[in-house]
């Protein structure tokens, strides 16, 4: 997957961030499992037996008005770019 491409969000995060002055995590106020996202930015970082291990893409959700960072794993391709 790379940005650009359209993606269907299969995961539901509890938590939408950790508040850096309590640093307390912060509920989800959106749903976001079975939403249509795109991927606006990533970092998969590059190892020779597991090319994604601690990769995330940020998937924007326009029509929420919302972005969140979701590994591979938490997202299914639907359209490349």
């Amino acid at each position: 997957m790379k940005i650009g491409d359209l993606v269907l969000c299969t995961f539901q995060p509890t938590t939408s961030h950790i508040d850096p002055k309590t640093e307390r995590a912060m509920p989800m106020k959106h749903t976001i499992k079975g939403e249509i996202g795109i991927i606006i930015d990533q970092h998969v970082p590059w190892h020779p037996t597991e090319p994604n291990t601690h990769g995330w893409h940020r998937v924007l959700f326009s029509h929420l008005g919302y972005e969140h960072n979701l590994s591979s794993n938490g997202i299914e391709l639907i359209n490349e770019n």
